[in-house]
């Protein structure tokens, strides 16, 4: 397909199978593999700026615009049935005997968990931790949230689950743990759902786009992240048909976990015919007998539902053959410098084809050419400078500021209301959240209980191309689409 085909037909995107993917319900919501994202101490700061020199963080990061409002007026109890937001209750009187709203942030601190891949095939995850840790010493230095310090627990949990499982049953023993946020993996965040539930803790903005997680009315106390899964393969189900019509022939590759498996049933329903589909190991080493029977099919279309280091193995694997499909790959392998720089050349010779490697993409990506005058990008890169002292060079660090950035907006709206920074604000100002962040390409970012349950409905369809100077970069493919507010609830 010409280059000029392809713009045409991304430019026929339709955008109803973005409200529907958020509101269907899902068949298989369990996690039914054990794998999915050791103890490590949290990265410390270098030599950090004088706080006078930092860019101002409220102004140049994230603005709240109606947390303050969250939850209402009223100071909210701290026993009993609580609404916190429309159809989404905490019933207090079911959390532990001990349960304490106040734990980990009745001291100096603000201690937050998180588990993640350090190690690994998605070892290159574990990288966000740290960026967190930056932009918390980022904070604490220029502006403390309610006069405390910001502090970052993470554990290695290699993408598995059970070793997910015992990272943050041991927080919860021993930390002193106040909430969770951004563990990364869809089996992980399945697998400790049950636990945080249970033990009445936040877990917040899980690192996985698994519709599951904007279920508020049965869990209150989890919440998502990132553009769900299935709400992306339906722009690429729109824009596959728009091109090659009903029944366009299409091979597929995913991980065979509860992460693939959404792209895999949500393209079951889907007007296209899959001739080909494999599923591979996360834990394996590589996927060359997967992508083998795949370039065998010689179908029109490729989907990759594969993420870390599968993500260069499946670009190089159809470069080096002769197959030239249209070609769309899971958002989470839009880390430029990590997963496309090794495969540069590769990358550009599907360009060059017409046929480039397409992501529908909701945040600016740090080390995109297109954005490097932007201001946001530029105080992302300086706090990498300053208190990593690392670049965009490894795209994970940028992404971990963008997740502190987040953090930072839920506490500092639950510190704002009325009884102050405790685990029932936090969880309304999470459910009622109305603010915006510069790294958003659409900037806006909210919920509203079980309306709107989803923090992420807006995406650009992107494709890897080469600039001028020869470096990697995005370019826009067909429209923004932007469905904030409409996504409602997992299963409603």
């Amino acid at each position: 397909m010409t280059v000029q085909r392809w713009r045409r037909a991304a430019g026929a995107l339709m955008v109803t199978g973005l409200v529907l993917a958020a509101c269907g319900s899902d068949d298989d919501g369990g996690s039914d593999d054990s794998t999915a994202p050791v103890e490590t101490e949290a990265p410390e700061a270098t030599d950090a700026p004088d706080a006078t020199d930092a860019p101002d963080a409220t102004d140049a990061v994230s603005e709240t615009t109606e947390g303050e409002d969250a939850g209402g007026g009223e100071e909210l109890a701290l026993e009993g049935d609580v609404e916190v937001a429309e159809g989404t209750t905490l019933q207090l009187d079911d959390c532990p005997g001990d349960w304490d709203p106040f734990q980990g942030v009745d001291g100096d601190e603000i201690r937050i968990g998180q588990s993640l891949p350090q190690s690994g095939a998605l070892a290159s995850f574990g990288a966000i931790g740290e960026g967190i840790q930056m932009y918390f010493d980022y904070v604490n230095d220029t502006d403390p949230i309610d006069d405390k310090t910001l502090v970052l627990v993470t554990k290695d949990d290699a993408y598995e689950a059970g070793r997910g499982v015992a990272n943050v049953e041991e927080m919860l023993d021993t930390e002193d743990i106040f909430a969770f946020a951004h563990i990364i993996g869809t089996p992980i965040n399945a697998a400790v759902r049950p636990i945080t539930d249970e033990a009445c803790v936040p877990q917040l903005y899980n690192s996985s786009g698994f519709p599951d997680w904007g279920d508020p009315a049965n869990y209150p106390w989890t919440v998502g992240n990132i553009l769900d899964y299935s709400t992306e393969t339906n722009i690429w189900c729109d824009a596959i048909v728009a091109e090659y019509g009903e029944g366009a022939k299409v091979a597929a590759l995913y991980t065979n976990n509860d992460f693939g498996k959404t792209y895999q049933r949500t393209l079951a329903e889907c007007d296209v015919e899959v001739v080909q589909e494999q599923l591979h190991d996360p834990a394996a080493d590589n996927i060359t007998n997967e992508m083998t029977t795949v370039i065998s099919s010689d179908a029109d279309v490729f989907v990759a539902g594969v993420t870390g280091a599968f993500c260069p193995q499946a670009i190089g694997a159809v470069a080096a053959s002769e197959w030239r499909p249209e070609f769309y790959m899971s958002y989470t392998c839009n880390n430029l410098a990590s997963f496309i720089e090794p495969v540069h050349a590769a990358a550009i010779t599907l360009a060059d084809a017409g046929t480039p490697i397409q992501m529908t993409i909701g945040n600016k990506v740090c080390g995109d050419p297109a954005y490097a005058d932007d201001e946001s990008t530029q105080l992302t890169i300086q706090i990498l400078a300053d208190y990593g002292n690392v670049t965009c060079a490894d795209g994970s660090y940028s992404t971990g500021v963008l997740y502190g950035q987040l953090i930072e907006s839920l506490l500092r709206s639950a510190a704002a209301m009325p009884g102050g920074l405790n685990r029932v604000n936090l969880m309304a100002a999470t459910w009622n959240a109305d603010f915006t962040n510069d790294n958003f390409i659409g900037g806006k970012y909210a919920t509203d209980g079980v309306n709107d349950a989803y923090f992420s409905e807006a995406a650009q369809v992107k494709a890897i191309v080469e600039s001028a100077d020869g470096a990697l970069t995005f370019e826009d493919v067909g429209d923004f689409i932007d469905l904030e507010g409409q996504g409602g609830s997992f299963g409603s």
